[in-house]
């Protein structure tokens, strides 16, 4: 068996961005990073309990840790792919706008859904997921890195709603401001380029 170790990607392009500040950004990355790490040794051990046949209780609970933190550096590289300082708003002849209007019946209903879903009470994630199987996209509530997400669905749009994503520089109140920061921020081509 051979691990593979993954690699912190460099977010060095997101300085600047509109309302979130670059510290806020800096702290987030620093969680990132930590996801990273943590997905690397988990892995690492894994793969060489594995390779000893040592199967035993350790083995089970690493297994099941294993989504969580794969998940929390999967998912944060999503979001921040997703962001950009030159974002432009999203154009109705963008592919992404297109597909969430032939789900939603407009850009507007699927905006009001993506965001009264983000507006919840409670810490996650939200995504706008593309069902592979007729196309549909599907805003979701994923309340745990490795919890409640759609077999097979493809991530279109990926919003980080756990507190640290906006604690540096907004109160915990202030997630709606937060949300407007994150939108104003969103790259569409990229999101469209998610599409399938």
């Amino acid at each position: 068996m051979a691990f593979q170790k993954y690699t912190a990607k460099d977010y060095s392009k997101l300085r600047g961005l509109q309302g979130i500040t670059d510290e806020q950004v800096e702290v987030h990355l620093t969680l990132y990073n930590g996801y990273v790490n943590r997905t690397n040794a988990l892995q690492e051990r894994l793969f060489s309990m594995a390779g000893a046949g040592t199967f035993d209780n350790a083995y089970q609970e690493l297994k099941r840790r294993n989504g969580w933190e794969w998940n929390g550096m999967r998912l944060h590289e999503f979001y921040f792919d997703n962001l950009t300082p030159s974002a432009k708003p999203l154009a109705q002849d963008n592919a992404f706008a297109q597909a969430v209007a032939g789900t939603y019946g407009s850009l507007d209903g699927w905006k009001n859904d993506f965001m009264n879903t983000a507006k919840m009470p409670g810490v996650g994630w939200i995504i706008a997921y593309q069902d592979p199987v007729n196309g549909q996209i599907l805003n979701c509530w994923i309340n745990q890195h490795e919890v409640s997400h759609l077999s097979g669905a493809r991530p279109i749009l990926v919003l980080d709603v756990w507190e640290h994503a906006f604690s540096v520089y907004r109160k915990p109140t202030e997630r709606a401001k937060y949300l407007d920061d994150f939108m104003a921020n969103v790259d569409w081509n990229v999101v469209a380029k998610r599409l399938g």
